[in-house]
């Protein structure tokens, strides 16, 4: 491998800790890098506006791939630089889907913020999210009235739509409805959702655009992750690592495995390669 020149960052479960915050110690490491010149990307599935306050305000942030890499945003002026809406069409038959089963819970997002019907916020848990999972949904989700009426007036320009399932079969059978519509990336970062964008979206495939648009060959990257929505990101890298926490899937994909998010593994991974002789 090259000369890192970028590193790129999933964050729950990876560099967040089990409270979802980002360790003294991490950021330090990470500002560090970026001193040195090297770039530094987090790529979230999460909706732009709910990445945590304490991630944008790294010193040196150059990217915030979101959404899976439906979107990217300039953190110094929040602005999109990269964009990979879903397809108008493909939107309108996954929603006659859904309204076939009216005990599956959606979320969307659009233009950087999340939203999700006010039923399903009022009671997650009733809909398949676990207990955990309640406070953050409640606190980052814009509630809506009938969140299929939104859905179709911003089916144009969506960036992503994710389904809450209950369990594994649940999840399979969407999965197979999914691939019989076409034209969708799908992933999942959790056991209870599924996350559905373009077909051509990914944190792997927002990572290659952005290292292109900085002049950076993927071989001089650095990718962390921990889920099934990080894998096309690990292997695009030329250093993919995982954290032990990860599924021996996740793991099985990755050129090393570092030590757990709860062990503040991605810092001890950078201090080893960037800054011990």
């Amino acid at each position: 491998m090259q000369k890192i020149k970028l590193i790129a960052l999933d964050l729950d479960g990876t560099a967040l800790d089990e409270n979802s915050h980002l360790p003294e110690r991490t950021k330090r490491i990470l500002e560090q890098a970026a001193e040195a010149g090297i770039h530094l990307i987090v790529a979230s599935g999460r909706a732009y506006s709910s990445l945590p306050a304490e991630v944008m305000e790294v010193r040196g942030l150059t990217y915030a791939i979101t959404s899976n890499g439906a979107a990217t945003y300039d953190p110094e002026s929040g602005e999109r630089s990269f964009s990979c809406p879903m397809e108008e069409d493909k939107v309108e038959e996954l929603l006659r889907e859904l309204e076939e089963e009216p005990g599956t819970a959606i979320e969307v997002f659009w233009e950087g913020d999340p939203y999700a019907g006010r039923r399903f916020l009022d009671n997650p848990v009733h809909y398949g999210a676990p207990d955990r999972a309640v406070a953050y949904l409640q606190r980052t989700r814009t509630p809506v009235e009938d969140i299929f009426a939104f859905v179709r007036r911003h089916k144009k320009d969506l960036d992503a739509l994710d389904i809450i399932c209950e369990g594994p079969l649940d999840k399979a059978e969407w999965i197979a409805k999914l691939e019989k519509i076409g034209g969708f990336y799908v992933t999942s970062s959790t056991p209870y959702r599924l996350e559905i964008s373009n077909q051509n979206s990914g944190k792997g495939a927002a990572l290659r655009e952005a290292a292109a648009r900085l002049g950076v060959s993927m071989d001089e990257v650095i990718a962390f992750g921990n889920a099934e929505n990080d894998v096309d990101m690990l292997q695009s890298a030329g250093l993919g690592v995982a954290v032990a926490n990860s599924p021996e899937s996740v793991k099985s994909q990755a050129d090393r495995v570092a030590p757990a998010n709860t062990e503040e593994g991605v810092a001890q991974v950078l201090e080893e390669i960037l800054f011990k002789s």
